[in-house]
């Protein structure tokens, strides 16, 4: 299997976890396309929380590393629409999202999200609590 192949199954498999659990999605992949403005493989959505995601596979556990060119369009992506943005990183044996907040750039300008961080990650049910979190209302909010 190619490796943009495995992406695409990756990629796809994430789309249907979000899917099952209530979310509206769409899957917008753009590696390896000429798209002039980069946006994140996929945008999830429910009760108003907009999800960015931006998936990637690994065989291995280790560090996960985004271009800049990527990284810095998706951060635009994400000014634009209001959008949270995560990394989904998919290892053998776990799916975990992790933070955009957690990418750190390198010396040559790009970006790597640590092997200790995608360990911390929310894995899909801790997510969903989280995003619940964000359109749960208060009693006082309805005064």
């Amino acid at each position: 299997m190619s490796r943009k192949s495995r992406g695409s199954d990756v990629e796809r498999y994430v789309l249907s976890l979000l899917r099952n659990k209530g979310f509206a999605v769409i899957r917008s992949p753009a590696s390896g396309s000429k798209r002039k403005d980069p946006a994140p493989d996929i945008v999830a959505m429910k009760e108003g929380v907009i999800l960015l995601i931006e998936v990637k596979s690994r065989k291995s556990k280790g560090n996960v590393y985004l271009t800049r060119e990527q990284a810095e369009g998706i951060m635009e992506f994400s000014r634009k629409s209001g959008g949270e943005l995560f990394v989904a990183v998919k290892n053998p044996r776990s799916l975990k999202f992790v933070s955009f907040n957690e990418l750190k750039k390198t010396e040559g300008g790009n970006y790597v999200i640590s092997r200790e961080a995608i360990e911390n990650g929310k894995d899909l049910d801790a997510l969903i609590r989280y995003v619940e979190a964000k359109f749960s209302k208060t009693l006082d909010s309805f005064l």
